[in-house]
């Protein structure tokens, strides 16, 4: 852990890089023994840099305290700071080690939800099968999420059932899904070839929190047909009422792709209730390549299923 051949930048900084990480390994592990493990150094070159980084900055970061290393005051407010710098560099890192194996040979993606269950997996494995290579990272994300996870380049790519609005972003919707209603399969209202919103008062309901985006989507149009319709639990994702209803809770509204799966009575609404699934990267790039094909495969597979957006086109690379 040299001090020496450092240029004029590097000599202006007080607190510099190498000094982060051995502070950092002695905030996470506890003790000075315990961060040489951690950083492959001796004991005593740890040690002897701790207290040279307390002379640079002249205050304590440590005390000790019944033979324990205790982080000062100061060292709780630094250390906050210095792993927003660290959780930085991993990025750069990252960045740094796929430009090895070819720069966009890496995926990092994000999904509402709602579309983890059917829309998004199908599209992954096919671009699996056309793409063997690809490295491909895939998460679920709440909406209000995504625009800090792209713009931080966090994710290349967010697929998003409903519009996301944000300045610095592009949402562009491709996919039309719906609302359904989705119940026991020994439910009185089971075998009804649709239902209205009007026909599901009385019943035993499982709605989505009304600050969710879905929610919001559907208190719009039970609002606007004059209803009260109460929810007896509130909940964020449609997985979560598939569960409640398994257990007999009652019934819900959900999206159709979720309900695909769940093994319950699906019905359609009479008055459908409809959501646009957009593609949302950043305005400030194009697509990487490995983005465009996963957006290719999900448009097709839209426009397989009847479900395309008039009017959208793809972007380029």
């Amino acid at each position: 852990m040299p001090l020496d051949n450092e240029g004029p930048e590097a000599r202006a900084l007080v607190f510099k890089l190498r000094h982060m990480e051995v502070f950092r390994a002695v905030m996470l592990t506890g003790s000075i023994s315990a961060a040489a493990k951690m950083l492959y150094v001796s004991q005593p070159a740890v040690s002897k840099l701790i207290q040279y980084i307390e002379g640079r900055l002249a205050y304590r970061l440590f005390e000790r305290i019944n033979n324990r290393l205790v982080p000062t005051h100061e060292a709780q407010i630094l250390f906050r700071e210095v792993e927003r710098v660290y959780q930085a560099a991993l990025e750069v890192n990252e960045c740094a080690l796929s430009l090895a194996s070819g720069g966009h040979r890496n995926l990092r993606i994000s999904c509402s939800a709602s579309l983890s269950t059917v829309v998004i997996p199908i599209a992954l494995a096919q671009l699996k099968r056309e793409s063997p290579s690809l490295n491909i990272e895939w998460q679920t994300s709440l909406m209000g999420e995504m625009p800090n996870q792209i713009l931080s380049k966090k994710v290349d790519l967010s697929i998003a059932a409903l519009p996301v609005i944000h300045d610095h972003l592009h949402s562009r919707a491709f996919m039309r899904g719906r609302m359904v209603v989705v119940m026991p399969q020994e439910h009185a209202l089971a075998r009804q070839a649709s239902l209205t919103l009007e026909q599901l008062q009385g019943h035993d309901l499982l709605l989505f929190r009304p600050d969710m985006p879905f929610g919001k989507l559907l208190a719009e149009h039970i609002h606007q047909r004059g209803l009260q319709l109460q929810s007896l639990l509130s909940f964020t994702n449609a997985n979560e009422a598939v569960a409640l209803v398994k257990q007999g809770m009652g019934l819900t509204l959900i999206d159709e792709f979720v309900a695909q799966g769940s093994g319950l009575a699906v019905v359609p609404l009479a008055e459908e209730i409809h959501f646009d699934i957009s593609f949302v990267y950043s305005r400030f790039e194009p697509p990487s390549h490995s983005a465009l094909h996963l957006m290719q495969v999900l448009h097709a597979q839209a426009l397989k299923l009847g479900r395309g957006v008039a009017g959208f086109e793809l972007p380029t690379a």
